[in-house]
């Protein structure tokens, strides 16, 4: 064995459930399958109940349980009457515990019982390639990895708490990493965990078009890694370098990051609240609003070296920034036409007259100005934005309504003091001041 390989063996024994666990999540999840099956009978459209998801195949992990349960339809059965039928029988299998209703192709029930997430997801009952929506594939996706052997699941397990540790596993919208099904793929097709290590330790990134590339087996034309970001896939690299550089059991449980407490005083964070959404939309229109509101400070002169999302996933959120500089010179430049091009150097003078300090003729016969700035403070200029009176920046119309109303622009103490109080904001401080996995 290799001292990777040994210390693998000895992380293998930390995921693996205990018999215990084992037990109670088995009798949970023939509690609920017998609840859809009776609620699924009083529907003729409904043809069947699977139980699916990492438990029913055997690769879930310890304490991170979550029950899929799949509700087979009449491939005949209309659009609105299958999303209708579907979402109705969900409900009725999960009375009285919390519940949500999620999207993805489909809507589909998500709820909480006994501490475990469940989601109970209606599928077309087809034959392999007649796919009519997204999940038809997931009870061959079960057949597939169920047929595996034991070990492989075992390995399997472990690429999974690696991924945890390493902050990548998960193809949510929040998280833009690798699926439980991607993970099960991997080690099928490689082999086991060190040669799924090796393989991403090598990994050649392309130049252009997606990051990652998977093929699903059960559908050749389905790229399983289409939801997987660069920012994973280069994470999941370095993380996987270094594991073989220097093996350690941490990276199957909880891996330690270097903090830079020195920047913590440079961080600040636009905190607000918005009405409730559901997770993958909230995630969605946090990402794209970061994305604009960096893209509106850049604009302004303002560099930011790092930005995140940070959410309770209820009804507090926060735009988490690292600017390399929080204060600009008063002036600022404008670049002008060619000298060449009278009318337009006319006009640009003429639209500038009241405010140039200064007019010149650059290298190039370019005419410049020198005009005040309107913003030479960050804090400034993010509260004037957040409350959108500097300009559309693209937010969403929660994201915006809910900044308009009530964002906060926090940095130094009262960020930490925020921070104290959330938890979900102080990872989040967290994680845009730590390090990357294996940039050691």
């Amino acid at each position: 064995m290799t001292c990777a390989e040994d210390v693998a063996a000895i992380a293998e024994r930390g995921v693996v459930p205990s018999h215990a666990e084992a037990a109670r999540v088995r009798a949970l999840a023939s509690s609920l399958v017998s609840k859809t099956e009776a609620a699924a009978a009083r529907h003729p459209q409904a043809r069947g109940v699977l139980l699916g998801g990492s438990f029913a195949k055997g690769t879930w992990l310890p304490r991170r349980v979550d029950l899929d349960i799949f509700v087979k339809f009449d491939p005949s059965t209309p659009e609105q009457e299958f999303e209708r039928v579907g979402l109705e029988i969900g409900e009725e299998a999960t009375r009285g515990h919390p519940v949500g209703k999620k999207f993805a192709q489909h809507p589909y029930t998500e709820a909480t019982v006994d501490g475990v997430r469940v989601n109970i997801v209606p599928c077309f009952d087809v034959r392999m390639g007649e796919w009519k929506s997204a999940a038809d594939r997931s009870p061959f996706h079960v057949e597939l990895i169920k047929a595996l052997p034991e070990e492989t699941k075992a390995q399997v397990r472990l690429l999974k708490a690696f991924m945890e540790a390493v902050g990548v596993y998960g193809a949510e919208i929040r998280r833009q990493g690798f699926s439980g099904y991607v993970a099960e793929v991997l080690v099928m097709k490689l082999g086991g965990f060190r040669k799924v290590a090796e393989w991403f330790a090598s990994y050649p990134l392309p130049r252009e078009g997606k990051a990652f590339t998977l093929m699903d087996p059960v559908d050749d034309r389905r790229d399983l890694g289409t939801a997987v970001s660069a920012e994973s896939l280069g994470r999941m690299v370095l993380a996987c370098r270094e594991f073989l550089r220097r093996p350690a059991t941490a990276y199957f449980s909880e891996l330690p990051r270097r903090a830079r407490s020195t920047l913590d005083e440079m961080v600040m964070a636009v905190v607000f609240s918005h009405a409730p959404l559901p997770e993958d939309t909230l995630w969605g229109e946090l990402r794209k609003t970061t994305k604009h509101l960096v893209r509106h400070l850049e604009e302004e002169g303002f560099r930011v070296a790092r930005s995140l999302a940070a959410s309770d996933n209820l009804e507090h959120s926060a735009i988490i920034l690292l600017p390399e500089l929080g204060e600009l010179p008063a002036l600022t430049q404008r670049v002008g036409p060619t000298v060449d091009r009278q009318k337009d150097v006319e006009a640009f003078l003429r639209a500038n007259s009241k405010i140039s300090r200064l007019v010149w003729v650059d290298g190039e016969a370019r005419v410049r100005i020198l005009i005040p700035r309107e913003y030479t403070d960050l804090m400034v200029f993010l509260t004037a934005v957040a409350r959108g009176r500097a300009g559309q920046i693209g937010a969403s119309k929660e994201v915006e309504s809910g900044m308009k109303r009530s964002a906060r622009v926090l940095r130094g103490r009262a960020l930490s003091q925020a921070a104290s109080r959330w938890r979900w904001l102080r990872n989040g401080v967290r994680e845009i001041t730590s390090d990357v996995i294996g940039a050691r």
